[in-house]
């Protein structure tokens, strides 16, 4: 029987509960067999200088996902040296494992833009599109833009209802540069400790 696996790609800097939570919404809503994080390698959207190195940020989702059996880290753009595209990644997932369908897992303020991507019509092909929602986010105008998505390119594409957290990594980088380590509850506890042990975050990131 074919495999229904979740792909779920971000800088994950640090990985939080919002992403947990989108996650889990994925795999229960749409009877998904796994889920597997893909920590961005390098990234075309972010100056790489800014960022936690890649070995930390895919400990971090180790550590995240930790004792969760439908949860798995996927180092697959980290271990490449190429740019991490999208449609690439989807490709050569496809490639390596033709016997599952592929769910990929993205945010639905990226729809605004996903004409622009680096060919979508490779991701529409490759996967079936999942867009989380959040909670400040019109559902009528988030499937006005699916079927405009659609009428270009012959794409399934449906949201996602749970998960609605809405936490920004990089508000969570701002609290720990400015020292604020404990009560933040909405990282994975193992993920906190990890941070202060590490003393990532530690004012020279915003």
């Amino acid at each position: 029987m074919e495999k229904r696996i979740g792909i779920f790609g971000g800088s994950f800097d640090p990985i939080h509960s919002g992403h947990l939570n989108i996650a889990t919404s994925a795999y229960k809503e749409f009877d998904l067999d796994e889920v597997w994080f893909v920590p961005a390698g390098h990234s075309p959207n972010k100056n790489e200088n800014q960022m936690t190195s890649a070995d930390l940020r895919a400990e971090m989702v180790s550590l995240a996902i930790e004792g969760i059996p439908y949860f798995k880290l996927c180092d697959i753009e980290i271990a490449s040296e190429e740019i991490s595209y999208t449609y690439i990644t989807l490709t050569k997932l496809k490639e390596r494992y033709p016997d599952k369908k592929i769910f990929f897992i993205m945010g639905a303020d990226s729809l605004d833009y996903f004409e622009r991507w680096h060919h979508p019509e490779i991701i529409c092909q490759k996967a079936v599109i999942l867009t989380a929602v959040r909670d400040d986010m019109d559902i009528t105008v988030i499937r006005q833009k699916i079927a405009e998505i659609q009428s270009l390119f012959p794409a399934e594409i449906y949201p996602v209802s749970g998960g609605k957290t809405d936490i920004s990594s990089s508000s969570l980088r701002q609290k720990l540069s400015e020292g604020k380590t404990d009560n933040l509850t909405m990282l994975p506890e193992k993920v906190r400790v990890f941070i202060k042990e590490k003393k990532l975050y530690s004012g020279n990131q915003s």
